[in-house]
C-alpha cells in the first residue's frame, strides 16, 4: 500500500500520480480515508489514497510451428503427430513483479498512519465524553509518544491504567494495519507513564524481598506486555529471583519465584 494525502480525494490522488510520474489511466486508486473538517481544527483529517501502478503480464508467444506453414498436399497422420511433438510450447505469461517498496515509500506510509491514529484517537476520547488535546513526541522513527492534555486525566487513564492502556492497545493495532508495524507507541497523559514506572519498579523489589524470605512465588497481577517488562527489567540482575511470565492474555503476568 502507497499512501498520499491532499486536502481532498483528487488531490491525494494528484500527488500520487505526480510522486509516480503517471497518468490516471496507469494506476489503481483506492480511498482509504475521506477528508475531515474536525471541530476547530481538531480532528481534521486529510483525504488518504492508496496510489500503485498497474502491472500488465506479458502476452503468451505464440508457438511457431509445422502448423504455420500450409503444405499443398495433406500430411500423413504419422507427419500430424511428429510435428505435433517436436513444436515448442508456448511461453507462459510472465507474472507481474511485486512492486518495490523505497524508503521514501515506506516513510510516506509511517507518517500517513502516524497522523490517521491521532484523529482515530481523537474520536475515541471525544466519543468517551473527554476533552482533550494531542501532542506528538518522536524518538527515533520507531518510536513515538502521543500526550493528551485533559480536564479530565483521571478518566482518561481509568482504574490501574486500565482505560489508557486500552487505547494504547488499539492504536498499536491501528498502525499495524496500516503499513506501520514497526513503529514502538506510547500513550501518556499527566506522566502516567513516569509515575507508573517508578511504581513498578517498587513492586519488583518489594516483591522480590518477600519471595527471599519466604521461599515462596509469588504471582503478580496481570499487567500488559510492556509493564511486565518493567518487571523483568529491574529484577534481571537480581541473582536470588528469577521472573517469568505465566497464562494468557489478557490475563497474563509476572512470576517471581526463588532462584
Amino acid at each position: 500500500m502507497t499512501i498520499y494525502t491532499g486536502k481532498t480525494e483528487e488531490a491525494a490522488i494528484a500527488a500520487g500520480l505526480a510522486a509516480l510520474n503517471s497518468r490516471r489511466d496507469q494506476v489503481i486508486t483506492k480511498v482509504v480515508a475521506t477528508p475531515r473538517k474536525g471541530l476547530f481544527g481538531i480532528g481534521r483529517r486529510d483525504a488518504m489514497v492508496d496510489v500503485v501502478l498497474k502491472t500488465v503480464a506479458e502476452p503468451a508467444s505464440t508457438a511457431t510451428s509445422s502448423a504455420t506453414v500450409v503444405e499443398q498436399s495433406a500430411p500423413s497422420q504419422a507427419q500430424a503427430t511428429s510435428s505435433a511433438a517436436t513444436a515448442p510450447a508456448p511461453h507462459s505469461a510472465a507474472a507481474p513483479a511485486e512492486p518495490t517498496v523505497t524508503p521514501q515509500e515506506r516513510r510516506q506510509r509511517r507518517e500517513a498512519a502516524i497522523e490517521a491514529v491521532q484523529d482515530y484517537l481523537a474520536t475515541i476520547v471525544e466519543q468517551l465524553g473527554i476533552d482533550a488535546t494531542i501532542d506528538m513526541e518522536t524518538g527515533s522513527h520507531r518510536q513515538v509518544r502521543l500526550i493528551f492534555t485533559t480536564d479530565k486525566e483521571g478518566l482518561l487513564i481509568g482504574k490501574h491504567g486500565r482505560t489508557i492502556n486500552a487505547l494504547q492497545s488499539l492504536a498499536q493495532l491501528f498502525l499495524n494495519h496500516h503499513g506501520a508495524a514497526h513503529v514502538d507507541l506510547e500513550l501518556d497523559v499527566a506522566n502516567y507513564r513516569e509515575r507508573r514506572a517508578a511504581t513498578l519498579t517498587r513492586l519488583a523489589e518489594s516483591t522480590a524481598r518477600e519471595v527471599v524470605a519466604t521461599g515462596k512465588p509469588i504471582y503478580l497481577d496481570p499487567m500488559p506486555s510492556f509493564e511486565r517488562k518493567q518487571i523483568h527489567a529491574v529484577l534481571a540482575k537480581n541473582r536470588y529471583v528469577t521472573t517469568y511470565s505465566a497464562g494468557k492474555e489478557p490475563h497474563r503476568a509476572v512470576v517471581i519465584e526463588p532462584a
